[in-house]
């Protein structure tokens, strides 16, 4: 009844072939290739200490999506696309081929997720035009990408609404916990989003097991070190061995766990990869500040 491949059918079909065309450039709305280069460039170029959070919240909402299409293994409908990707021009179907090409599990669908969690965000936190237009526009946007999502065939109705629903569940969690550390601090709030997208990436390892699950809790431990030890926080917090005690042993379980699972699975050099990848993201403003603090001691007085 949920997954039957008609109902995917009758929606493409109930568009014109030019309508579901453009229809699928509007996955890109929740495509990885939109919501990580949203969260990245305002981290950099708008507020590290506002944005940074962002990251470790999206980093989760990843580790869940693949966490839970390893744990059902739901088939894709086998409905193909209204256009076909084979008879556009190139420049064309580089861009849309990502959107109707797809390789993991139906169930439940990543880019409602991700649209929710970012266009939530962006709602939420973003100082542009009213607070009630943002989120017409972000509720707008995340229909758009569900509806798009079963029009060019590649999910099942229930699979964008669960997609949706969840996406809803974790941004509010994730929220909920950034609001409740910060009475310790923004950087101890930030640490703390960090933190859960590491153990969630590491429980989307288990159901999963492939090696951009392993580059995930990779970008997810670097993402964590950078931000804890190399970007100086405005609070101070507890430095003493009790009080980093907690930290140390928590982090000393989970590295053990994810070690031995990704050297019995020989993911060893993508979670590298991605701890390379997560600490240079979050560490570069710090070295930035870095160097610009040293060129700034180095020049002489005038």
């Amino acid at each position: 009844m949920w997954f039957e491949s008609a109902q995917v059918e009758t929606v493409r079909d109930a568009f014109p072939e030019w309508l579901a065309f453009l229809v699928a450039f509007l996955s890109h709305l929740g495509s990885v290739w939109f919501v990580a280069p949203a969260v990245v460039l305002a981290f950099w170029y708008l507020d590290p200490r506002r944005f940074a959070s962002w990251i470790g919240i999206v980093l989760g909402c990843y580790a869940v999506m693949i966490g839970l299409k390893g744990f059902f293994e739901t088939p894709r409908p086998g409905v193909d696309p209204a256009v076909a990707v084979e008879s556009l021009p190139l420049p064309v179907a580089v861009v849309y081929a990502p959107a109707v090409e797809i390789s993991t599990s139906s169930f439940p669908s990543g880019h409602a997720m991700a649209a929710v969690v970012i266009w939530t965000m962006l709602a939420l936190e973003l100082d542009v035009g009213t607070r009630r237009q943002r989120v017409a526009t972000a509720t707008a946007v995340v229909g758009l990408v569900s509806l798009s999502r079963v029009v060019v065939g590649v999910h099942f109705p229930i699979d964008v609404v669960v997609g949706t629903l969840v996406g809803l569940g974790y941004v509010a969690a994730m929220l909920a916990i950034r609001s409740r550390m910060r009475t310790r601090g923004n950087h101890a709030a930030t640490t703390a989003v960090f933190a859960v997208s590491v153990v969630l990436s590491l429980l989307a390892l288990v159901t999963d097991g492939r090696v951009d699950t392993a580059a995930l809790l990779g970008g997810s431990v670097g993402s964590v070190l950078a931000w804890r030890y190399a970007t100086p926080p405005r609070e101070p917090w507890d430095r003493t061995l009790r009080g980093s005690l907690p930290a140390v042993l928590g982090t000393g379980l989970l590295g053990g766990i994810a070690l031995t699972l990704l050297v019995v699975d020989g993911h060893l050099v993508w979670f590298l990869v991605g701890l390379v990848g997560g600490a240079v993201v979050v560490g570069l403003p710090a070295v930035a500040a870095a160097r610009s603090s040293v060129a700034a001691f180095r020049q002489p007085a005038s």
